[in-house]
């Protein structure tokens, strides 16, 4: 009986820890349901404000040095972020969702568009470039220059504070991060993401068809390896890194669609296999924004976005023959 006790206090110890578990979960589920509401209502409030009555403060980020003033809901900022100007003539007022988002296939363009953060931070105040489709843009700056903002406000995750962008519906941009998501499921299922057995018959994919995605990427072995298509595993945990990287990028060619961006996403993979890649997106007629420093990928790029991480930023073509040309390392 001593025994049997002793086993219960041992199960109600466990399932404390769990219950303690389960609410932190439930707190982050409940924190994450209030900050989706508050996007929807088009509500974005500065949370890092020292004095909310102060109307030219300055406050030093990475982002560099910023001057301005924000009440939560309004910002407004000076032309050059590393050396603001005082001339009230130079000053330019940004509010959230003020900017204008115009749906055309083939094109993306930044006109006159703030890269500002949902708390107000202004990384750039006024991104100004086109990128048309067929021509590959490699991204490049130090880290916390806006690369990433730069894309949320082109997935549509953070709102507009002026000017206007012209880009393809969503549908058409497709995003590969350098750790990519593995779904539950089985390895069809990791291919064709997010997308059910069902809308690939219904695009006309066979097993064939996908088979030839993953020898796009080298990565055909793996269907004997793990046991054919109908195989469900812990995919996270069975593929290596690179191997997830190949196949978000087979993902990538499933989907084909008019722009990706690519962030790191093949920094575990080898160069030739990276070459073969970047090749077949050339051939499918995807248009990439590729965030890296890797040099291997300048070949595949016309022109580089440059940010400096002080509020500037620098859009040019790029010069292949140029052997001091220099984005990263």
């Amino acid at each position: 009986m001593m025994f049997k006790l002793a086993e219960a206090l041992g199960r109600l110890a466990l399932a404390g820890r769990e219950m303690t578990r389960l609410a932190g979960f439930t707190s982050r589920v409940d924190m994450l349901l209030n900050v989706l509401n508050d996007l929807e209502n088009g509500k974005y409030q500065r949370t890092m404000i020292l004095d909310i009555n102060n109307t030219h403060q300055t406050r030093q980020e990475n982002s560099g040095e910023i001057n301005g003033k924000a009440n939560g809901l309004l910002l407004s900022a000076s032309s050059s972020l590393s050396s603001p100007s005082t001339d009230e003539d130079d000053l330019v007022t940004f509010q959230p969702g003020a900017g204008k988002i115009e749906i055309r296939d083939n094109l993306i363009r930044f006109k006159r568009v703030p890269l500002v953060t949902p708390n107000g931070d202004i990384l750039i105040k006024c991104l100004d470039f086109e990128v048309p489709s067929g021509t590959n843009v490699l991204v490049c700056g130090p880290n916390g220059c806006g690369k990433s903002s730069l894309f949320r406000i082109l997935g549509e995750l953070w709102p507009l504070w002026g000017g206007k962008l012209i880009k393809p519906e969503k549908g058409k941009l497709f995003y590969v991060p350098q750790r990519p998501y593995m779904t539950i499921g089985t390895l069809r299922d990791q291919v064709i993401y997010p997308d059910r057995p069902a809308d690939a018959r219904r695009k006309s994919f066979t097993d064939s068809d996908l088979e030839e995605l993953l020898e796009n990427v080298q990565l055909k072995y793996i269907l004997e390896r793990e046991g054919g298509w109908e195989s469900q595993q812990d995919w996270m945990d069975v593929l290596s890194g690179g191997e997830k990287q190949r196949i978000a990028m087979s993902r990538l060619f499933y989907h084909r669609p008019q722009f990706a961006i690519l962030d790191e996403c093949t920094s575990a993979v080898s160069a030739d296999v990276e070459d073969n890649i970047y090749r077949r997106c050339h051939e499918l007629g995807i248009t990439l924004f590729t965030v890296s420093h890797r040099k291997s990928l300048w070949k595949h790029h016309d022109y580089s976005l440059h940010m400096n991480g002080r509020g500037f930023y620098e859009f040019k073509k790029i010069n292949h023959e140029d052997p001091n040309t220099q984005f990263g390392s």
